[in-house]
Formats: C-alpha cells, sequence, structure tokens
C-alpha cells in the first residue's frame, strides 16, 4: 500500500499535467493536433486523478476504520524546504 503522501505526490503531478493540457487548449496559435492531443491528455488524465483521490478517500477510511497510522519517516537535516 502506497503512503498518503506519495498519493499526494502522484495527484499533484496529475494536476499539473491537467493544467499544462489545458493552457496548450486555450492557446490561440495551437494547432487542431495539439487542441486533440491535449484534450486526450486531459481525459485520460483527469480519469487517472479521479482513481487517486478514490485511492487516498480508500486509504484514510482503513486508517481511521483499523486506527493504523501510516509510518512516518523523519527529514531531519536533508529537508530542503521551510527554513
Amino acid at each position: 500500500m502506497e503512503t498518503i503522501g506519495n498519493l499526494i505526490d502522484k495527484l499533484t503531478i496529475a494536476n499539473i499535467r491537467i493544467w499544462m493540457a489545458e493552457d496548450i487548449k486555450r492557446d490561440k496559435n495551437a494547432t487542431d493536433k495539439q487542441i486533440a492531443d491535449a484534450t486526450s491528455l486531459t481525459n485520460i488524465t483527469n480519469s487517472y486523478r479521479k482513481d487517486l483521490i478514490q485511492e487516498i478517500d480508500e486509504t484514510i477510511n482503513e486508517m481511521i476504520s483499523t486506527g493504523k497510522l501510516q509510518k512516518l519517516y523523519k527529514q531531519g537535516s536533508s529537508k530542503m524546504y521551510g527554513k
């Protein structure tokens, strides 16, 4: 089973792909093929995004029902953000 963090990372990447494809679809200079490809990518990625959201929900519900938490790792000195 993947961690909530891993699933959220994947969800973030899917959202970025959708946003980038939407930018192409709005571009006045985009060709019909570029728009069609971007539309296809949006549809596929949105389906994947919905699956990820469902998996996140199921993982959280399982953690709540079992009381079992996922293992967390401290980042310590390797943490590169939030300083």
